[in-house]
């Protein structure tokens, strides 16, 4: 049975409130109130705004697994949970993190410089060229030239 627009356009934004609320794409098509995944796949495929919203959610997504790491490390001071078993679940909330909001919670960060190499005799030359350009203009007369016949 194929969807209204209505319905596809609340199953999307269900579909994106369920990922943003920790739930990767995959488990929220599994839930009987929404499309399969294949059908959503389509929707990311063909719908830029969406596929944006998509991204943010899973942005979204990611913030809610540092609140599960915030949980984790309360569970191990409270004494429900060990150390090296907090250790290996906050280990492994920090990788997912880090892969669904990389510029956020990767390690690495990348700065982009543009840096153009110029030696120090060519800038020399440079500065040469122009106060030469300078020189000339200022010994140039402006006006007119008239030619008068030689008298022999």
């Amino acid at each position: 049975m194929a969807m209204t627009e209505e319905q596809r356009s609340k199953a999307k934004e269900k579909f994106l409130d369920l990922v943003a609320n920790g739930l990767s794409a995959r488990k929220a098509c599994k839930r009987d109130d929404m499309p399969n995944f294949v059908t959503v796949w389509e929707w990311l495929k063909k719908d830029e705004d969406f596929m944006s919203r998509y991204k943010m959610a899973t942005e979204l997504r990611a913030q809610k697994i540092d609140d599960d790491i915030d949980d984790a490390i309360a569970e191990m001071r409270n004494g429900d949970l060990d150390a090296q078993s907090a250790r290996v679940l906050i280990d492994t909330y920090k990788w997912r993190a880090a892969k669904l909001y990389p510029r956020f919670y990767g390690e690495k960060q990348n700065v982009e410089v543009e840096h153009k190499v110029h030696s120090f005799v060519d800038e020399l030359k440079l500065a040469a060229a122009r106060i030469e350009a300078r020189k000339i203009e200022a010994n140039t007369v402006e006006g007119e030239f008239e030619e008068h016949g030689q008298k022999d």
